[in-house]
């Protein structure tokens, strides 16, 4: 009886240990070294790790902007800054928007050369933003790991041009069902832009729950959601003081309409 306990037990701790690694099956490990290198002011990132050089070395003029929007392919992002000739008066911002019923979530200032900054998301906004006076570039390094579990962001797009314009869909149509899209705002050459919506039509519900179009600006060192709107409802013009905004669409899984038009300058 005794040894047939003790056979029962070995074959179970035997069981146990070839089943671990199923577990774990998904974690994704960091790569060992930074596989993209990115070297624009902003720019859409989907890689599991990379190097941001922006300016090392160099000069970046007064009052720059720049936001890069990270799409990476597990849970957590290790950020470890390498180089920096930024001042006290200006700032490196990473903000998490990882989540799908919410807007730019924690943020961290990133500060210090050789310490490593960590969030929990797989989407992050790394904001560059400069003071009233000239400054020197830095390198920033990222690395992916953690579960490979649902990524939320659909569809991004990168607006950079001093005024413009863009209609979503791209293309004409109907938009998708369950998206979750973003669109950064920032010209390349500081200034002021006024962001004007031209046409909007999208899914109806009182509270704009079910597909919802919501503008951000960066204020204080921060993103603050100004308007959230639906329908055909066209909201009132924003104006963009610090030069930088943000658009986020989301849809639900029924119900599509034509979108969204909207002009920048």
């Amino acid at each position: 009886m005794y040894s047939t306990i003790v056979f029962l037990f070995l074959v179970l701790l035997a069981m146990s240990a070839q089943g671990e690694p199923e577990i774990f099956q998904n974690n994704r490990p960091e790569d060992p070294v930074p596989v993209e290198t990115v070297t624009t002011c902003g720019g859409y990132i989907v890689a599991s790790s990379g190097t941001i050089n922006f300016q090392v070395g160099g000069s970046i003029r007064a009052d720059m902007r720049c936001i890069w929007t990270l799409k990476a392919p597990a849970q957590n992002q290790r950020f470890l800054l390498v180089s920096s000739g930024l001042k006290e008066s200006d700032g490196l911002y990473l903000t998490d928007f990882g989540y799908a019923s919410a807007g730019p979530g924690a943020q961290t200032r990133v500060t210090t050369v050789g310490q490593n900054y960590t969030l929990p998301s797989k989407n992050v906004f790394i904001t560059l933003n400069v003071g009233h006076a000239p400054t020197m570039g830095f390198s920033l390094q990222f690395f992916s790991s953690g579960p490979d579990n649902y990524q939320i962001l659909t569809g991004h797009a990168s607006l950079t041009g001093v005024k413009g314009n863009y209609s979503y869909p791209v293309g004409g149509g109907q938009y998708n069902n369950s998206v979750i899209d973003w669109f950064t705002l920032c010209p390349s050459t500081p200034s002021q832009p006024t962001l004007r919506f031209t046409r909007v039509d999208v899914e109806y519900n009182a509270d704009c729950n079910f597909d919802s179009v919501r503008t951000y600006t960066w204020f204080n060192n921060q993103f603050s959601e100004v308007a959230r709107f639906c329908r055909t409802t066209i909201p009132p013009s924003l104006t963009l003081p610090e030069g930088l905004g943000l658009i986020r669409f989301n849809s639900d899984s029924t119900d599509t309409r034509t979108g969204f038009d909207f002009e920048w300058e």
